[in-house]
């Protein structure tokens, strides 16, 4: 089972790379472009068509008059020398001739039969499709004097212009999609590294180290002024937490010495009062004050090692007869209410306070004692890189949302208000295993909690 950090807030199993917006960013506004660039294109090209079709009309209208002229002045032989003449001189390439008898029979032009499907009709405009090269042909027919058939035609290059277009949007959306892919994946990562510093300092600070800062970019855009506010506040917060850290350990070491001064004039009037009820009455106020004090010296004690100016005294010592030392000390207690204190401890030295980390087991025995139920199990366990120091209680536990925050000063929970305690017990041991650069676990045991200091292995 992993263990539960507490002093990570639960925030080390979240995942942050989800499906990132700026990806589909990146693949949205190509296909918005093309989409764009495709309508433009289609409406060019009919743009386009319209206005050579308009153009072929007024051409071939102007074509077809002068060839009624030469018909009119000149007569039949000479409008077909003149169609003969005109598709023998290369002007067929895109135009289209043909003269026929009423009958429909062919006498000048290169087409060799009316088309299909065309009416004859007087001034009329029509459009097929070309049967040598089935390009479409946009075409005037003309019913001269004596009901002979002249129709004149224009290949409809609008269709090459088609696909002139078709073949340019095809690069141009190439061009777009690799343009806007790169473009997009240098957006996107810039964006991501920048948003990943700001990620990586907030886990830092939750992490517990809260000096930690946002770094600045150069470009001087909205996420820099953003990462400005965002270190503005944090600066604001430690200057808060620091005087709320300041104050009350002042208060406490500014009322440590008057309660003491206190609890020995107590102590005096106790021994005059001992045998009257007034006596009894002094002894509970001498209780009350050592409680006291007993907050007071763990606040201070917390304050020191989170500040940093606990001086660690580290000497070499054996871990399992530090923990069968504490045992011993806590055993009696525990058989007083049926219950029992049982040692699983193998020999491991380690460079430690003695006196600090003495406190911290015997902060969790006493949180196992007053909250448990059933033995209590001590554990010692050396392992490859850092030793386990193990206290596990039989009772109902902690919830698991409520894991967190346990660890935090004067955090009680409501099934424990009502028993005894500061609620700075595991503030206190955390602190206490993170100045020897461990930490705490607080690992459900179902049933009962299993607080667990792992601390790092200095081997002797």
């Amino acid at each position: 089972m992993k263990p539960l950090r507490a002093s990570r807030a639960w925030s080390a199993g979240r995942a942050y790379m989800l499906a990132s917006p700026f990806h589909r960013f990146v693949l949205i506004l190509p296909l918005f472009m093309l989409l764009a660039m495709g309508v433009f294109v289609f409406l060019t090209y009919r743009e386009a068509q319209g206005a050579l079709l308009d153009e072929f009309r007024v051409a071939l209208r102007e074509e077809i008059t002068n060839l009624e002229m030469v018909y009119r002045e000149e007569g039949l032989e000479s409008l077909r020398e003149s169609i003969e003449r005109r598709t023998s001189l290369g002007e067929a390439d895109h135009t289209i001739y043909l003269l026929t008898q009423p009958d429909g029979k062919r006498l000048a032009g290169n087409l060799w039969q009316w088309p299909m499907g065309v009416p004859v009709l007087d001034e009329h405009s029509v459009t097929f499709a070309d049967p040598l090269s089935g390009n479409t042909v946009a075409a005037e027919v003309f019913l001269l004097y004596g009901n002979y058939r002249l129709l004149v035609g224009r290949r409809a290059i609008y269709e090459q212009v088609g696909e002139h277009l078709l073949r340019n949007y095809l690069w141009l959306s190439s061009a777009v999609i690799l343009a806007s892919l790169a473009c997009g994946w240098a957006f996107t990562r810039l964006i991501r590294r920048r948003l990943g510093a700001i990620a990586a300092t907030a886990r830092a600070i939750r992490a517990e180290a809260t000096h930690a800062r946002i770094p600045m970019g150069k470009s001087g855009d909205e996420i820099d002024a953003l990462i400005i506010e965002l270190n503005a506040m944090l600066d604001n917060q430690d200057k808060l937490l620091l005087y709320a850290r300041q104050s009350s350990f002042a208060i406490a070491h500014d009322l440590r010495h008057p309660l003491s001064h206190l609890r020995n004039e107590l102590s005096e009037v106790a021994a005059d009062l001992r045998s009257t009820p007034q006596g009894d009455r002094v002894d509970h106020l001498i209780e009350d004050v050592n409680r006291i004090l007993s907050v007071f010296g763990a606040l201070l004690r917390l304050g020191r090692l989170e500040s940093g100016t606990q001086v660690l005294t580290r000497q070499p010592l054996a871990l399992d007869a530090l923990a069968a030392d504490v045992v011993s000390l806590y055993a009696p207690l525990a058989e007083e209410t049926g219950r029992a204190v049982v040692l699983h401890a193998k020999r491991h030295i380690a460079n430690v306070d003695r006196e600090l980390l003495g406190q911290a087991l015997a902060n969790l025995i006493e949180n196992a004692l007053r909250y448990g139920h059933g033995d209590i199990e001590v554990s010692v366990t050396p392992q490859d890189d850092e030793v386990l120091i193990g206290v596990r209680d039989h009772g109902p536990g902690i919830p698991v949302d409520a894991l967190p925050r346990v660890v935090e000063p004067f955090v009680r929970l409501e099934t424990s208000r009502h028993s005894p305690g500061s609620g700075l017990g595991l503030a206190l041991v955390k602190a206490i295993a993170e100045a020897h650069g461990g930490e705490l676990w607080l690992l459900p045991a179902q049933p009962g909690l299993n607080a667990v200091m792992a601390l790092p292995a200095s081997p002797f």
